[in-house]
């Protein structure tokens, strides 16, 4: 409850406060430029309007400053996701959600049909930033058709190849190397999510591997058969696939690159080799949100930021 008689707050309760005008109260709270008011009465309002417990109207504000102060975060997800799948982006929208909130953002947070999203809620709010994650390439259009130009759009751990959008993904190929040098042996299987088939792909080509020793995993069923095939040492990509082989194959046989950032799963096995990512794919995604907004050609010219293994 405030103390403006347990009803919300208003400007005017605050103009009263800080004995100033509403429409300096406007100035402050909106971040106005052009006018000049002492830091001050800046202080004065904005004491105020803490003590008031203040909460600012977003459609006043959207119409002030043609922004709606809503960020949405879009995750694309499979009719048939399987649970690893499920909680490999968990960790990551945490942390997005907290940072964007941290920084006076609303959250949106939708999720798409992989194969066929309908944006007609979306599409009726006016996001300030989208991040979207898992994106395939064969419906990313129908999701960024409903956005215009000057929104900031980020696709996260996306298989998309697009010259007009920027993409943050992990550097699997340095991971992967960095796996076999720790294990001095080379990598004689390979087993990813369908998130990461992209780079299941490019991790094949990159150890020649045959079809045969790599799975993308679909269901459950298919990963007891498909290890108890296997001989050498691999790699898994997620830490949940990596905890569900466990139960068919030594934990010190494969390597995990550590791609949905809860790498205290593995804790428990022993002899668990595992690669781990910079912790900053959420920072990286809000720092080129945050330049795209001011400039929509200040992204990487290769429309790509990868994160690096820490080594």
């Amino acid at each position: 409850m405030n103390k403006a008689g347990g009803k919300k707050a208003t400007m005017k309760d605050i103009a009263k406060a800080a004995q100033v005008s509403v429409a300096t109260v406007s100035y402050v709270l909106n971040n106005v430029s052009g006018q000049t008011i002492p830091d001050e009465t800046r202080r004065r309002v904005l004491d105020a309007a803490s003590e008031l417990n203040y909460v600012p109207n977003l459609a006043a504000r959207s119409l002030i400053k043609r922004q709606s102060g809503l960020a949405g975060i879009l995750v694309n997800r499979r009719h048939d996701e399987q649970w690893w799948e499920r909680a490999a982006f968990a960790s990551f929208i945490d942390a997005m959600e907290r940072e964007l909130t941290s920084l006076g953002y609303h959250v949106i947070l939708s999720s798409l049909d992989a194969n066929k999203p309908n944006m007609d809620i979306i599409a009726e709010r006016k996001l300030d930033a989208v991040f979207v994650l898992g994106a395939l390439q064969n419906t990313f259009h129908q999701i960024t058709r409903h956005f215009p130009t000057g929104v900031p759009l980020v696709a996260i751990d996306s298989q998309i190849e697009d010259p007009l959008f920027y993409r943050i993904q992990f550097d699997y190929e340095r991971a992967a190397l960095a796996a076999t040098e720790q294990n001095s042996k080379p990598c004689s299987f390979l087993v990813a999510d369908r998130g990461s088939m992209d780079a299941a792909a490019q991790l094949e080509k990159l150890f020649t591997l045959p079809p045969s020793q790599v799975l993308v995993l679909e269901t459950e069923d298919q990963l007891q058969p498909f290890l108890a095939g296997q001989t050498g040492v691999g790699l898994i990509l997620n830490e949940y696939v990596g905890l569900l082989a466990s139960r068919w194959m030594a934990p010190s046989r494969y390597t995990v690159l550590c791609t949905a950032g809860m790498p205290e799963l593995l804790h428990s096995l022993s002899h668990t080799s595992t690669i781990l990512f910079e912790n900053r794919k959420h920072l990286a995604a809000l720092e080129l949100m945050q330049s795209l907004r001011d400039d929509s050609y200040s992204g990487p010219t290769d429309k790509c930021v990868l994160i690096q293994p820490l080594t």
